[in-house]
């Protein structure tokens, strides 16, 4: 089976602290699909060093829109590694991309990707205690030296006009299991 990565996923090295086993970039293929655009608006709860109190933390999600396209990277993965990755991604739900949905690439089978579905997880502007670490943001944007024009300007926009405040320094998951699947890629 294959996931569509849209954020961190497109970047290896924090992909690959999902996985057991070794990717190389060549595991994260540029593909193209449409019906989605990518939305500032996905809430985990998260704490940032030094602070005592966990914030909401605002992450990159997809949401349906029929006019638009998306670029992001294709992954095969195992069962075993879905689970892992649901961990990771606890607070998204499972979706399914099309196959024909696939501009780019000529996919045998329909995609999986993690999409915030959930009311009480999704941001909204002016929200309280609500921000964008930095440091993900980094993590994308990072990951953007390893793909071509397109795609970055694909990602060009969610860069300006930020909806929520960045908040600068290191962060974890106040979910324990969740911060282990992201950090380790293992159950506990």
């Amino acid at each position: 089976m294959y996931l569509f990565g849209f954020g961190s996923l497109i970047n290896l090295s924090s992909a690959q602290k999902s996985f057991k086993r070794v990717l190389s970039q060549k595991d994260l293929l540029p593909v193209k699909i449409k019906g989605y655009e990518r939305i500032w608006n996905a809430v985990e709860s998260i704490q940032f060093e030094g602070e005592d109190k966990a914030i909401n933390g605002v992450f990159l999600n997809i949401k349906k829109s029929e006019n638009s396209t998306l670029y992001g990277v294709m992954i095969e993965i195992s069962d075993e590694e879905l689970e892992i990755l649901k961990l990771r991604e606890k607070n998204y739900s499972c979706i399914t991309i099309k196959k024909e949905d696939v501009l780019n690439l000529d996919v045998k089978a329909d995609l999986i990707a993690f999409m915030t579905t959930k009311e009480d997880k999704l941001a909204k502007t002016g929200d309280k205690n609500s921000f964008i670490p930095e440091k993900y943001t980094q993590i994308v944007k990072d990951a953007l030296k390893n793909y071509d024009e397109d795609f970055n300007k694909d990602f060009e926009k969610i860069f300006e006009n930020y909806p929520f405040i960045l908040k600068n320094g290191n962060y974890s998951f106040t979910d324990s299991i969740q911060n282990k699947a992201a950090r380790e890629g293992t159950k506990s």
